[in-house]
């Protein structure tokens, strides 16, 4: 007789999912499957990672963050200074990255993926002293994800991310910042910016194509300013990742870079945005145990 070791799992739920019905079957499932499930619901900014930092204290055998990108930020914070390992319930608006990394959308099959894998250790990135896991944007990229109405992601999914950006394009301006890193340095007028510990962001846009989560090292992509024609022809080419060596597109693999405006820039880090004049980030080696199907990107 083959017996399976009794896990603990804590799940951490968006208020928003967990009513759902195949959310409410997981729970029954795997308790159905001889282990220990404690379901916490978040109600507001913040929960996840004091909730994920409580599951880790207990001793949770993996901590499972079952929502959107936004909710994998805040369990992946609240596991800092842990080893516990992360699981991933993709339920989310854009998921980038657990479709990135294999996990997929239907729940059931995503909670095979954490109970038949080993979790392996790969890098995060902070921003600023928080973690996280996909692109980091600035720019127009990040004023089109700031702009997208709540009850549009909700049915439309990504496309709700085009229609905004579509928009965006009527009324740009560039923005003006300086960008900094070892043996690295702009400064002048840009359009766009990403920081990328993987490749993806903004519904499958591959803005950083030749990022890693384990080479220790972060992606910076710049867009200079351009004509609205020019950047709008080279937009196509970033959502398929061939915009590397063009024009006005500045790319660098770098441990570390601080960017600096005078005036305030809308960055967004996992689906969630945030103003200010200096972004520090910073690559931070082997710094997650996580269930995945295979690495971001492979």
């Amino acid at each position: 007789m083959i017996h399976r070791q009794r896990k603990h799992f804590a799940m951490i739920i968006h208020g928003a999912r967990a009513e759902r019905e195949d959310v409410r079957h997981l729970i029954d499932w795997v308790r159905g499957k001889g282990h220990h499930v404690e379901p916490h619901v978040t109600l507001e900014q913040g929960d996840g990672t004091a909730m994920a930092a409580a599951a880790a204290r207990a001793g949770a055998d993996a901590v499972i963050a079952i929502g959107g990108d936004g909710t994998v930020n805040e369990v992946l914070n609240g596991l800092d200074g842990f080893d516990t390992p992360l699981g991933i319930i993709p339920v989310g608006t854009a998921n980038d990255f657990a479709r990135q990394a294999g996990i997929p959308p239907d729940v059931d099959h995503a909670m095979d993926v954490i109970l038949r894998t080993k979790p392996v250790r790969i890098d995060t990135a902070s921003l600023n002293g928080r973690r996280f896991l996909n692109a980091s944007t600035g720019g127009v990229g990040a004023a089109t994800t700031a702009e997208t109405p709540a009850d549009a992601k909700e049915s439309l999914g990504p496309v709700a991310y085009a229609i905004t950006g579509v928009r965006k394009l009527a009324d740009f301006e560039p923005y003006r910042a300086s960008f900094r890193g070892p043996d690295f340095s702009y400064a002048g007028e840009f359009l766009m910016f990403a920081v990328g510990l993987t490749r993806a962001s903004g519904g499958g846009t591959l803005v950083t194509p030749n990022a890693s989560v384990t080479d220790g090292l972060l992606d910076l992509c710049i867009v200079e300013a351009m004509g609205r024609a020019d950047f709008a022809r080279l937009v196509l080419k970033v959502k398929r990742g061939e915009h590397v060596g063009e024009p006005g597109v500045h790319y660098a693999q770098l441990p570390s870079v601080m960017i600096e405006s005078s005036e305030p820039l809308s960055v967004n880090v996992d689906g969630e945005n945030s103003d200010a004049t200096r972004f520090d980030y910073v690559a931070r080696l082997k710094d997650l145990w996580i269930h995945l199907e295979h690495l971001p990107g492979e």
